[in-house]
């Protein structure tokens, strides 16, 4: 049995299975029920970032309103506001670019960490090159400058401010001192590392581990789904057939019997042969038919139920011959159950009974140059005509069965004979 092993992602606008998310509580998680870095996803993670900042930065905004107003630090605090937009804004909005665009998964992941680095690299940029510059632009417009115009500097912390005093900047700063302290190079290497670390998990940093999780549990789940789907249409194809063979054995018996009372009186020896054929067909047959069509039938299992068929359609028809030509190595492999039987009955049913005078039914079974096993059943019988043109239920059947267990690696074709009659070919994989 094979399925499918791989999957089309679902649209970005769609929520993802249930049987991944759950139930993603709540108006505020609801966005977790989409793909990582779709526009419903991205929305949502918006919204969630703007209610757990909004603590933050109202802390960090008190010393706007509690401050001396030369001491507030409306520049300090606007450049923290665009350093945290930058990346949770950015980050997850080049995400969603990127995964619009479909890309094979690996080029994906590739262009998600671009666009997450993107964003914190944009917010570092502003730090280094305009973060200055905008501080003292609005130290000049609300008059936090000096008689020499340089701003005063002021360190924000969770809403404490600490401004250099005046008189400190016309004195150099001692070795230990605040002011030399922050402009060590080892504290600026910290702060740019934290800086970035805090940057890389507002853009969505943490998300690319959930766009990893996500596309395998997509992928675990897309097999799951086909296994379950082969496995009820394997059930629901050996239900057909347990019903198919309750249905034929009935019907067979009876033929066969009106058969034997027929021949009793115009012919006992050919009477008494047909019954014992009749037994030998049942002790074979009787056992696989009640069978649940597993993995345990064999070509040999189903040999001895055509070899009983055939001797008992002999007793019938005299007229009607049979070869069964099988290599002994192949007799242990593979074959689904009642497949040749009814192709063996097809062959007795169109071909030996419509037609007059002798006939003669043959069965090969060989290895074919792709290793798969080959099975024919080929009569010189009546071919097709209009009653039997190849296309009957029970031929149906069969192909519908080898669709389900096989998918294309088998296949059921049949051929005119150019000395007539038909040629039914089953070709089934090698397992």
């Amino acid at each position: 049995m094979t399925f499918a092993t791989e999957f089309t992602p679902p649209p970005l606008e769609q929520p993802l299975p249930a049987e991944l998310t759950g139930r993603a509580g709540g108006w505020l998680l609801a966005y977790r029920r989409y793909p990582v870095f779709s526009a419903p996803w991205v929305r949502g993670r918006w919204r969630l970032m703007a209610l757990l900042l909004a603590p933050v930065l109202l802390l960090f905004a008190s010393p706007l309103f509690t401050e001396a107003p030369l001491d507030r630090p409306y520049g300090g605090y606007l450049t923290l506001v665009i350093e945290i937009a930058i990346p949770v804004l950015l980050g997850p909005w080049l995400g969603w670019q990127v995964r619009r665009r479909r890309w094979p998964r690996r080029h994906e992941g590739l262009g998600l960490l671009a666009a997450v680095l993107l964003a914190v690299a944009l917010s570092g940029a502003f730090e280094s090159l305009l973060a200055e510059a905008l501080k003292q632009r609005v130290a000049e417009l609300t008059g936090a400058v000096d008689e020499q115009g340089k701003r005063r500097r002021v360190a924000m912390i969770l809403g404490v401010t600490v401004a250099t005093p005046d008189s400190a900047a016309s004195q150099p700063a001692s070795p230990r001192s605040p002011e030399s302290l922050v402009d060590s190079p080892v504290v600026r290497a910290v702060n740019a590392a934290g800086r970035a670390t805090v940057g890389f998990c507002l853009a969505g940093g943490l998300a690319l581990l959930g766009w990893r999780r996500e596309h395998r549990s997509l992928q675990a789940l897309a097999q799951e789904r086909a296994l379950s789907e082969a496995q009820a249409r394997r059930r629901e194809a050996e239900l057909r057939l347990s019903v198919l063979a309750a249905q034929v054995e009935p019907h067979f018996l009876f033929n066969t019997l009106a058969g034997v009372r027929s021949a009793i009186a115009t012919d006992p020896a050919r009477a008494s042969e047909m019954i014992d054929r009749l037994v030998d067909y049942l002790r074979a047959a009787i056992p696989r038919l009640r069978s649940d069509g597993g993995s345990d039938s064999t070509l040999a299992g189903q040999l001895d139920i055509v070899r009983a068929y055939l001797g008992l359609m002999a007793a019938r028809l005299p007229r009607l011959s049979w070869t069964i030509d099988v290599a002994p190595d192949l007799l242990a492999t593979p074959c689904p159950p009642l497949m040749l039987i009814s192709l063996v009955e097809n062959a007795v049913k169109h071909g030996a009974e419509p037609k007059i005078g002798p006939v003669h039914i043959a069965i090969h079974a060989a290895r074919a140059s792709d290793d798969r096993l080959e099975i024919t059943v080929a009569d010189d019988g009546a071919g097709f005509n209009a009653a039997s043109s190849g296309g009957g239920l029970g031929l149906a059947n069969i192909r519908d069965r080898l669709q389900q267990m096989h998918g294309a690696r088998a296949a059921l074709t049949l051929k005119t004979r150019p000395q007539g009659g038909v040629a039914a070919t089953l070709s089934l994989p090698m397992e």
